[in-house]
């Protein structure tokens, strides 16, 4: 029986675009709470804003997804290996 294990490094084209992917979201939900606080900084005269729980969960979770943006697109293209070999054999 051929069985995909999840949180194999097949070193692929398409796990790369994975790693990408997850990178490039967890970068990009990582920023974009920052930007307003920061022009607020950077304004003179422009009121201060304040950094509520929403911006700290969003900073934190796209630092993680930034950081370990490799394993979870490793896991991500494996379980679309493992969904592609179960309708394999489910229609087979």
């Amino acid at each position: 029986m051929n069985s995909v294990k999840i949180i194999k490094n097949r070193k692929s084209k398409a796990q790369r675009y994975w790693v990408f992917i997850v990178r490039l979201i967890g970068f990009i939900v990582f920023v974009v709470p920052l930007i307003q606080p920061m022009y607020a900084y950077m304004i003179i005269g422009m009121e201060e804003i304040q950094f509520t729980k929403t911006r700290t969960f969003l900073v934190i979770l796209g630092f993680v997804l930034c950081s370990s943006g490799k394993f979870i697109g490793i896991v991500n293209n494996n379980l679309g290996l493992f969904i592609k070999s179960a309708f394999k054999k489910l229609i087979s």
